[in-house]
């Protein structure tokens, strides 16, 4: 979005008329017109002027972007709570056994109720070891990161974080040649299942679409990256993850997105990968005919 129309969007957001803006600024109400029809530019005093006028960062003026906070840690949750709900399964889950005197059938029964948390109970717990930091000179990744995991590795993960068993690498941007982002669809559209009409991603972690960057570095280590909090609405990086790509688009390194995701996202309100299976049979239909 050019400058003009940020002009545009923010001062409208704020209520104010060009008038009222020109008035604030103390310069003409022509001055403010030729901005927003991108005439003529603000200087750098006008600018700085704007951002506190119109209550926002220079960045997010000039580029629509959100402004990046460093350290970023991407998918970290915000709060304990869930974590503490987590260790208070795993001690309930202990305490059977005492309880019930078996403490074998007392493991299995935890077990299951420990595993059916972890994997269908819409709040990922994994994200307290799996999560990643965008920093001022690289990015902070999880030791032994992969692409897919193993049913025992999602499993374990949450119990690593409770027990702060995590090591991280660092990666700088200078060290990257290559990043990708992609989403992994299902064979099938999940909402064309009678029982999952509802579905969507995110809502279970049994059933959710991969989402994620994958860094290639120099030396060709392949460094992969988990972005599926985009999937809730409400997040943080739902928010920032338009201004964290375009970020490390300006870092001159080969930028692969062959589903055109970043122009996708860049609508806080799009469902993305309702949006990537429709294209998807779209493409089908065109390869029958």
């Amino acid at each position: 979005m050019a400058l003009s129309d940020n002009i545009v969007k923010y001062r409208e957001k704020n209520g104010m008329t060009q008038e009222q803006l020109a008035e604030s600024l103390r310069i003409s109400r022509q001055s403010i017109s030729k901005w927003e029809l991108g005439q003529n530019l603000p200087s750098i005093d006008n600018l700085i002027s704007l951002s506190g006028l119109l209550d926002i960062s220079l960045d997010e003026l000039i580029t629509g972007e959100p402004y990046l906070h460093f350290p970023f840690d991407y998918g970290k949750p915000k709060s304990k709570a869930s974590a503490i709900i987590l260790a208070i399964i795993v001690v309930f889950w202990m305490l059977m056994g005492g309880i019930f005197g078996n403490i074998g059938y007392s493991f299995m029964f935890g077990s299951i109720f420990y595993i059916l948390i972890v994997w269908i109970y819409p709040f990922d717990f994994k994200k307290y070891y799996n999560y990643w930091t965008l920093e001022k000179r690289g990015i902070r990744y999880l030791v032994g990161n992969k692409e897919v995991y193993s049913s025992w590795e999602n499993i374990i993960m949450p119990i690593k974080a409770l027990l702060h068993i995590r090591s991280t690498n660092f990666v700088e941007y200078k060290q990257m040649t290559k990043v990708e982002i992609k989403v992994d669809l299902f064979g099938y559209q999940p909402k064309k299942v009678v029982a999952l009409g509802n579905y969507a991603p995110g809502s279970s972690q049994l059933m959710n679409e991969s989402f994620v960057m994958k860094i290639t570095t120099k030396d060709g280590k392949e460094v992969y990256l988990d972005l599926k909090s985009f999937y809730w609405h409400q997040s943080i990086e739902r928010q920032m993850l338009p201004t964290i790509l375009m970020f490390l688009k300006r870092k001159n390194v080969e930028f692969v997105d062959r589903q055109g995701i970043i122009e996708l996202i860049k609508d806080r309100d799009v469902h993305l990968v309702d949006e990537l299976y429709k294209r998807r049979e779209e493409t089908k239909k065109i390869h029958a005919d």
